[in-house]
């Protein structure tokens, strides 16, 4: 596995950072990042959502360290420095939700042969959220999970009824979109442009905290290869049905602790009450003063967060 790039100057993670290329079953080359140290109590695989990449985990890695574990983060395919998948490479592209699982599964050999400290534990966020509850119904090897606004569902408008409107006309037009080969191109008025790239703060949906939001925003100002832009038609219509298809699905048999903010504009909130509602060993924590990037807001906010993350963890008896 060769080494890969990791850009340090917009990091602000932990020290001593190595970043790889690894190569799925079906040949996809895609980048892990990791920081594995001395005396850890554990290995968290980080998996992040849509429109994210490892940098932008930086904070939040270094978070970990601090609650005293290794972290390992990954690029899915079509995003981040993985490789894309369609010609335009601001469109966010999978041609199946499922594939995810190869990148997954790479990832998790990587960290076997790397011999990662066990135990492993699992954050994740957002489309990451679908990605791992998949995996673990799979038997990945983890012993925990954590959520952050987990994509069970996406919320496609904020009027509950239009919202409705959107998903049917979604399913049901779809064929037509492939019928004209036109699967792989952006969904109808999403962004064609980077989101963080010409939003303000005043006006964003991810973090109620300006620093945070800067930071992020120059991130991908200073490295464009990073960043996306809206999703696929493809990507919308099999995350939509991943989504339906995780709703039905009983929860796993794994302790788990979801944060989610009433105030989300992305996911839909009422899926993710409606199986963690059914998870017996999972606890949801409502984090009020944050919107859909709970990881990324005020330092005072994000201690309380990960001290309740390392009880959770620690915890003998979850």
């Amino acid at each position: 596995m060769k080494n890969a790039p990791l850009y340090e100057d917009i990091l602000e993670g932990p020290l001593d950072g190595q970043a790889r290329w690894l190569i799925t079953a079906d040949n996809v080359k895609i980048r892990a990042a990791y920081w594995n140290f001395s005396n850890s109590n554990g290995t968290i695989f980080v998996f992040p959502g849509r429109n994210e990449y490892i940098e932008k985990y930086g904070r939040t890695c270094k978070k970990i360290q601090s609650i005293g574990y290794s972290s390992i983060v990954i690029d899915w395919r079509g995003q981040g420095l993985s490789e894309r998948l369609v010609k335009n490479k601001l469109i966010g592209h999978v041609n199946l939700f499922q594939d995810y699982q190869k990148d997954v599964n790479a990832l998790v050999l990587f960290a076997t042969n790397k011999r990662f400290p066990k135990p492993w534990f699992l954050l994740a966020h957002s489309m990451g959220g679908a990605i791992g509850l998949r995996a673990i119904n799979n038997g990945l090897p983890i012993q925990k999970v954590i959520f952050s606004a987990p994509m069970w569902d996406i919320k496609m408008h904020q009027s509950k009824l239009i919202d409705k409107v959107l998903h049917f006309y979604t399913k049901n037009t779809y064929p037509i979109y492939k019928l004209f080969k036109k699967e792989n191109e952006f969904v109808p008025s999403t962004n064609t442009v980077p989101y963080l790239k010409t939003e303000e703060f005043e006006h964003n949906s991810l973090t109620n905290d300006e620093e945070y939001f800067c930071y992020l925003k120059n991130q991908i100002l200073k490295y464009p290869a990073l960043a996306l832009a809206g999703p696929s038609i493809k990507w919308l219509q099999t995350a939509l049905e991943e989504c339906y298809k995780l709703q039905q699905t009983a929860a796993p048999k794994v302790p788990c602790l979801t944060f989610y903010s009433l105030n989300d504009k992305i996911v839909n909130n009422t899926a993710i009450e409606k199986i963690m509602d059914s998870w017996r060993e999972g606890r949801l924590v409502n984090i009020a003063q944050t919107q859909h990037e709970i990881f990324m807001e005020n330092d005072n906010l994000l201690k309380k967060i990960f001290s309740d993350i390392k009880c959770f963890l620690e915890d003998e008896n979850m």
